[in-house]
C-alpha cells in the first residue's frame, strides 16, 4: 500500500491484482489458448472534503502520457479488466465538484502487471493432466475450472506456490472424466 497526498489529506492507494489467464482442454489432443484479461482492483481514502462530488482515476504506460480516464463516481474504489501482461503502469486520483472542476492530482504509483508464462499440458500415466507454467518467484497462486463457459462456474482446482525458479506445476486428477474443461490461472 502506498501512502498518496491529496490536497492536505493524506490517500492510500492499494493495487490488487487478480491475474486470469484461461486455457481449456477437450477430447485429446490437448490444446491451449491464453486470454489477456489482467484485472487490477484500487483502492483509495474517501475525500472527507464535503465538496468532492466524485474521484477520477487516471493512469496509462509508464514513459508515456496519461491515456486513460475512468470516472467513477463517489466510489473509492475501481477495478481495470484489460492491463496488458508485464506492461509498467502508472496511476493517479484526483476529486471533482458539483460543476465538473477537480482536484490537484494525488501523487502517481507505478505498478508492473504480473505475468504467467503460457501453460503446458501433458496426460499423466495414470490419465490425469498435468498443467505446468510460470510466474514470479515464490508468488501464490491458485488453478480453477469449469466444464462449460456457459455460465462459467469456476471451482478451485488447486492452489500453489512458484518454486525459487518460478515454476508452478498442478496435476487435475479429471475425476469422471469430463470431455471438456476450461482452466484459469490466478493469483489471490
Amino acid at each position: 500500500m502506498r501512502r498518496i497526498v491529496f490536497g492536505k489529506k493524506l490517500w492510500l492507494l492499494r493495487v490488487l491484482l487478480t491475474v486470469t489467464p484461461m486455457f481449456a482442454i477437450s477430447s485429446l489432443p490437448v490444446q491451449a489458448a491464453i486470454l489477456h484479461g489482467f484485472p487490477c482492483t484500487l483502492n483509495w481514502n474517501v475525500c472527507t472534503n464535503h465538496q468532492a462530488s466524485g474521484y477520477v482515476l487516471y493512469y496509462g504506460v509508464r514513459g508515456s502520457t496519461t491515456t486513460n480516464r475512468v470516472d467513477v463516481g463517489l466510489t473509492n474504489t475501481a477495478t481495470l479488466q484489460a492491463l496488458c501482461a508485464g506492461s509498467n503502469y502508472f496511476f493517479y486520483v484526483t476529486a471533482y465538484n458539483v460543476c465538473g472542476v477537480e482536484s490537484s492530482p494525488s501523487s502517481a504509483i507505478n505498478y508492473t502487471s504480473q505475468v504467467f508464462s503460457p501453460v503446458t499440458m501433458a496426460r499423466t500415466t495414470n490419465g490425469g493432466l498435468s498443467l505446468h507454467f510460470e510466474t514470479g518467484t515464490d508468488a501464490v497462486c491458485h488453478v480453477e475450472y469449469t466444464p462449460t463457459l456457459h455460465p462459467a462456474q469456476w471451482q478451485t482446482l488447486s492452489s500453489a506456490t512458484a518454486d525459487a525458479n518460478g515454476k508452478v506445476t498442478v496435476t487435475d486428477p479429471l475425476s469422471g472424466n469430463p470431455t471438456t474443461r476450461f482452466y484459469r490461472t490466478a493469483s489471490p
